[in-house]
């Protein structure tokens, strides 16, 4: 059942960001972005998938209890003591409200419907926020957090997404670069801010490597290997794109928007895989009450004692590795600059986040 709740963690945040870039699209003036077409069948679904998707924590929750207590207490206490149970029922009655919004005002042709359905958004991402890890940790720091975090990520998200996989025709692509690049650095500066306050929430700087040897360790390391060929997507979507497209109008950048969404939505099943794993701030305690994570032993061949405290050494085979994770960073600006298929610009990326973490792995002595 983990494995479901992997995958509905990561549908949830894809309805979140397919709302996000919706509406905060429909606030923008119609010469600053590509002629967009967003269903509002494609809306109504996101809605009722924020409610079907974030149910699934719970369900497992009462599916992990019942068996002590019996089914129907787990349910009452589940829904009136875990903050998990008491943000979904928020998470319904705002989603109800919202649904019928959507469904009975023209929300796609009237700037102030748009706004209001935008605060709808928020309102359940700070909803969703307040039950997270973070906040489970530390309730004001953890919330904020994780709240600035979420929403940083949902409008950089968001809007790719849907420009990239809904919009129509070339026209307006220069001036939509020019108010999003900066908005994507910003979001960008959020998340990562963000991302490592959560972290230290969690655990300590000087555990980071320890932690690889959990599950949450482990899916921590991969979302941060994501993170740099985002960065080169983002630098050249953001810049190269802008200036092809000063240079030659027919250049159409659609493809290279779409392959950064689509890395960014492997930061998404990185993150889905986090948040359902028991926090490492004590790892050694962790690590005997949970035990190693299955990804790491069929890497790392050796064995781990406690306390934890994993080192690293070069070698022939890592540093092959990583150097190949270098050639695999400058192949995807190549293909940029060859004007290759964005679909190799993606694959490039893929392969540095696998050569990266093999290094990384086979690093530790």
């Amino acid at each position: 059942m983990i494995y479901v709740l992997y995958l509905t963690e990561l549908l949830l945040y894809v309805c979140f960001a397919f709302l996000m870039g919706s509406f905060l699209l429909q606030l923008i003036p119609e010469n600053k972005k590509p002629l967009i077409y967003v269903p509002k069948r494609g809306i109504q679904l996101s809605i009722l998938g924020v409610v079907f998707f974030s149910l699934m924590p719970v369900v497992y929750l009462i599916f992990m209890l019942q068996e002590n207590i019996g089914l129907s207490l787990t349910i009452q206490n589940v829904f009136s003591s875990f903050e998990v149970g008491k943000a979904w029922a928020f998470t319904l009655i705002i989603s109800l409200f919202f649904y019928a919004f959507v469904s009975i005002f023209p929300v796609f042709k009237n700037k102030r419907y748009s706004l209001i359905a935008l605060i709808f958004t928020v309102v359940l991402i700070l909803t969703l926020s307040w039950a997270g890890h973070s906040a489970s940790l530390t309730k004001t720091a953890g919330f904020i957090y994780h709240s600035i975090h979420f929403l940083a990520v949902s409008i950089w998200v968001g809007v790719l997404l849907v420009v990239g996989w809904f919009s129509k025709g070339k026209e307006n692509w220069l001036s939509f670069l020019k108010w999003f690049s900066p908005v994507a650095v910003v979001c960008f500066l959020f998340t990562v801010i963000t991302g490592f306050m959560m972290m230290t929430l969690v655990i300590e700087v000087k555990d980071y490597a320890n932690s690889w040897v959990l599950n949450y360790g482990q899916a921590l390391l991969i979302k941060h290997l994501i993170i740099l060929p985002i960065f080169f997507f983002a630098f050249i979507n953001g810049f190269w794109v802008k200036k092809q497209l000063q240079n030659d109008l027919s250049f159409h950048p659609v493809p290279w928007v779409k392959a950064e969404s689509i890395v960014l939505l492997l930061t998404f099943s990185a993150t889905a895989i986090l948040g359902q794993q028991p926090p490492a701030h004590g790892i050694d305690t962790t690590l005997k009450s949970n035990g190693m994570a299955p990804l790491f032993q069929y890497v790392y061949d050796g064995t781990i004692q406690t306390p934890v405290a994993v080192e690293f050494g070069l070698n022939a085979m890592n540093g092959l590795l990583f150097s190949l994770a270098a050639v695999f960073l400058i192949l995807l600006l190549l293909s940029f600059i060859k004007k290759a298929p964005a679909i190799l610009a993606f694959m490039m990326s893929l392969f540095f986040v696998i050569s990266m973490y093999l290094a990384l792995m086979l690093s530790i002595q």
